[in-house]
């Protein structure tokens, strides 16, 4: 009894392909990395016409970017805990409500569980913010203690 493992899709085409294009190929794959992949893109097509080309940004820039999101502040609350819980509460509705059988969409086992689950939360969030049911309406209404101060009282009068 042997094991034989799957083949090599890519290797086999490759292998099928024009051996002096597959020379090619190899060829400068080992010779080292072309000044961008848009230069190796551009002639790997030919540069035919109608084929966009992104630029690709510079090493400084990318950093530059990385450096940004690192020093920027942490996002802001997403709500009082009313609203929170009220986006809660629509995200347990939401999530019912989705079809249960649509690995289609979402993905078998637990990965599909953990998108489902993060559709549901986002669709929650945006009902809440876009208004909600009134849920936390009610709950800052019984409960006035636990609002958040508004803005203007928090300045001192001079």
């Amino acid at each position: 009894m042997s094991v034989q493992p799957p083949s090599d899709i890519v290797l086999d085409v490759a292998r099928a392909a024009d051996p002096a294009r597959y020379q090619a190929a190899v060829t400068k794959l080992t010779q080292g990395a072309p000044g961008t992949f848009a230069d190796a893109l551009g002639t790997a097509s030919g540069n035919r016409t109608g084929f966009a080309v992104a630029p690709q940004p510079s090493a400084d820039s990318v950093l530059t970017r990385f450096r940004t999101a690192a020093t920027l502040p942490s996002p802001r609350t997403k709500g009082t805990p009313a609203q929170q819980f009220e986006a809660f509460v629509l995200q347990t509705f939401v999530e019912s409500m989705l079809p249960q059988g649509a690995s289609a969409v979402y993905g078998k086992g637990n990965a599909g569980a953990i998108w489902k689950s993060m559709l549901a939360e986002q669709l929650g969030a945006q009902l809440a913010k876009a208004g909600g049911i009134g849920i936390a309406r009610m709950i800052e209404a019984s409960h006035p203690d636990t609002r958040a101060p508004a803005p203007a009282s928090r300045i001192p009068a001079v």
